[in-house]
């Protein structure tokens, strides 16, 4: 169970967000919705370890994370919008990469043909459309197996079967016994999950 209580970010002393608080367990989905600069990528952050709240908390079977950090963060991926691809090395090479830190390169065949990269694998991603490298991205979730996957906008530059292709393997994820969270600006997600929106969360007073 991942449980939020009162989460507040505060930057440049405005407020983003403030006491977002809930729980959700595994085998589900949650989906943060909220129009631009309401907060959804510090949110994701925040989760991910990546941004600080500035308070509130986070626990992680009814324990702060954190007091396990590091532990916690092996356990989750984030995907967000800035390319983690390296440009000059081709598209296995990315996937081996971080197959080998989490001790998963079995995984990466898999990876491969679900996204459908075998027969580019030998490419570097340098010469690939915005939207091939978004695949790659994705791959990661598959090469590198977690419980709990942060997807901050998930969909962009995906053509319409990258994007059904992804909303299959969250389906499977979640049945899978694993927790996604994502962020999205529409309703692609909708009957997937339950829905939080940001700007229910914002103190227009401060």
């Amino acid at each position: 169970m991942l449980t939020a209580e009162n989460l507040t970010l505060v930057k440049n002393k405005k407020t983003v967000f403030c006491n977002i608080s809930f729980s959700v367990s595994i085998s589900s989905a949650l989906i943060i919705k909220g129009k631009n600069g309401s907060g959804k990528t510090s949110f994701l952050k925040i989760l991910a370890g990546i941004m600080s709240k500035t308070s509130g908390n986070i626990l992680w079977g009814g324990n702060n994370i954190d007091n396990f950090r590091d532990d916690f963060n092996g356990d989750l991926q984030f995907i967000g919008h800035k390319n983690f691809l390296n440009q000059q090395l081709s598209v296995e090479q990315n996937l081996k990469f971080f197959a080998k830190l989490h001790d998963s390169e079995l995984a990466l065949p898999s990876a491969l043909n679900f996204f459908e990269l075998e027969k580019i694998k030998h490419q570097k991603v340098k010469t690939l459309s915005a939207g091939w490298q978004k695949r790659v991205m994705l791959a990661k979730l598959l090469a590198c197996p977690t419980t709990i996957w942060l997807l901050d906008e998930p969909t962009v530059n995906l053509d319409q079967e990258g994007k059904n292709k992804l909303y299959h393997l969250i389906q499977t994820r979640i049945k899978e016994n694993g927790l996604v969270i994502i962020s999205c600006h529409n309703n692609f997600f909708d009957k997937i999950g339950i829905e939080i929106n940001l700007e229910d969360f914002h103190d227009y007073n401060k």
